[in-house]
């Protein structure tokens, strides 16, 4: 699918459903200030809120923002009331026939009839208010697909590294080309929001995350690696953090790679 082509609701819907979402690397959860939301004050969450919104969405547009050429915003109605609004980039890879949705943003809009959305202006509210029941059975059924969805998540990999800002992608890539070189039928997936990496049939030896200051590369295996990485408090937690003055030891981390994948410490 050409990022170009019309994306339509029931699109977003197949993707979500053939586990082609992700959380964006730097997701942002949060209601409009200006309104009180009374049933949403605690905050928005991706599980309970994004995904059924993202399998009943009433408009999609274009993202009018010069730094989202591929961006989308859908709006949906919660089962509370209210109207959110959902921001997401379209990732695709040449040899992919689906694009990967990263979601960037969700929030909330108030409104009865009509919401005012500082990039569209008035928008007409769908009638159809989905129930608590309607809104959970959602969350059930993505979840039911997404443990059934066996394929290498490679795209979506693809798609968290390149949402990274500046050298957090440039590390990123760095590792994930090292994993890629010493364990050439690594399985990638995005597992609790964050690129995993692992051996079929036997578990998950490698992630990392992003954080404000560094990216931590974590190595999950069951016994201590040779030399022990800086950080960690476990075999399943051992850890090498890099600012961005930091320069990557790819020989080091290499031979970690290749000590983890032995002894993937994560069930598949």
């Amino acid at each position: 699918m050409s990022v170009s082509s019309p994306l339509t609701p029931q699109r977003v819907s197949e993707l979500v459903i053939a586990n082609r979402a992700i959380r964006a690397p730097y997701y942002q959860a949060d209601h409009d200030e200006a309104v009180r939301f009374t049933d949403l004050e605690r905050g928005l969450q991706w599980g309970a809120d994004a995904i059924p919104a993202l399998l009943d969405l009433f408009r999609v547009e274009q993202d009018t923002r010069d730094d989202h050429p591929q961006g989308f915003v859908g709006f949906a109605r919660h089962w509370r009331g209210d109207t959110l609004r959902l921001d997401f980039d379209l990732f695709s890879e040449p040899k992919e026939s689906d694009p990967i949705l990263v979601v960037t943003a969700i929030s909330g809009r108030g409104g009865e009839n009509t919401i005012v959305d500082e990039e569209f202006g008035e928008i007409e509210l769908s009638d159809q208010v989905p129930t608590q029941e309607e809104w959970e059975e959602r969350s059930k059924r993505y979840q039911a697909a997404r443990r059934k969805d066996d394929t290498d998540g490679s795209a979506a990999v693809k798609a968290y590294i390149a949402a990274l800002p500046g050298w957090k992608s440039e590390v990123a890539t760095q590792f994930d080309e090292i994993i890629q070189r010493e364990v050439p039928p690594v399985r990638r997936a995005v597992r609790y929001h964050q690129p995993f990496y692992g051996v079929e049939d036997q578990g998950w030896f490698a992630s990392f995350s992003a954080f404000s200051k560094h990216v931590k590369l974590a190595f999950v295996c069951k016994s201590y690696l040779e030399p022990k990485p800086p950080s960690g408090t476990a075999p399943d937690r051992q850890a090498l953090d890099l600012k961005q003055t930091d320069t990557l030891d790819e020989e080091q981390v290499a031979s970690w790679v290749r000590q983890a994948a032995d002894t993937p410490g994560m069930n598949w």
